[in-house]
């Protein structure tokens, strides 16, 4: 964390996936997570799974009393096939997005031996195996989805927009800002980001701990190291 003359530089992950994501490594514990972000030196992170936000309070738990702020989110899958970055302020506007969300979820149980473990950790350390499969795409529309996010505190941010699959590129090859996202993540080209004069962000995308210290991290500046500065340097992002 660096002082600034406009405030605090601050070092970010805001897409992280645990056990709890089907494709996530069975290590990737929400401890395990927070104990790897304190070890980079992040400043803040979002624990971000597949249609779900179930480890986000164990994560947030875990967190307290160290110098790491986990918010809480997912990575939503939207009907066309593309994720969505969630990030929501507080745990209790994440959960009831995810109830919103699991209420749009076609309704087929995991198989563990095709799909994997989806594996939630309590804040007491016990476990279950989340029994809806989640690896699906939700019947939530990408348009429109910017200010359905927004109504529940959070916000909508489309996921590594330049990868090959699960984003709007390969999906649907242009970005325009009448899809309503006003901040956007690129995996390593942010070409289509610049072309549509939209400010983006860069994360891991993290499943496994490799990947975790692998990923080279960024910087913003927000006003100071709280959830609401954070927040809102993300939105002032938005904005420029």
């Amino acid at each position: 964390m660096n002082f600034t003359e406009k405030g605090v530089e601050l070092y970010y992950d805001f897409h992280i996936h645990s056990c709890l994501s089907p494709c996530g490594s069975d290590e990737m514990t929400p401890q395990m997570i927070v104990d790897c972000a304190l070890a980079k030196e992040l400043d803040c992170i979002a624990l971000t799974d597949h249609n779900i936000s179930g480890n986000c309070l164990t994560a947030i738990r875990y967190a307290e009393g160290k110098d790491l702020i986990v918010f809480a989110g997912m990575e939503l899958q939207t009907a066309e096939e593309i994720h969505v970055i969630c990030i929501f302020p507080a745990i209790d506007n994440a959960l009831n997005f995810e109830a919103y969300v699991k209420a749009a979820l076609p309704t087929i149980k995991n198989d563990i031996r095709y799909f994997g473990n989806q594996t939630c950790i309590r804040p007491d350390g016990t476990t279950y195996e989340e029994e809806q499969m989640l690896s699906v795409s939700s019947d939530i529309p990408l348009y429109g989805l910017y200010p359905l996010v927004s109504s529940y505190g959070g916000l909508a941010i489309p996921a590594h927009i330049d990868r090959t699959s699960f984003s709007i590129g390969s999906v649907l090859g242009v970005l325009d800002k009448d899809m309503g996202f006003p901040l956007v993540e690129v995996w390593k080209d942010p070409t289509l980001a610049d072309k549509a004069g939209i400010p983006y962000i860069q994360s891991s995308d993290a499943h496994n701990i490799d990947a975790f210290f692998e990923r080279e991290y960024h910087s913003f500046i927000a006003r100071e190291k709280s959830p609401d500065g954070i927040f809102d340097a993300l939105k002032n992002l938005s904005a420029n």
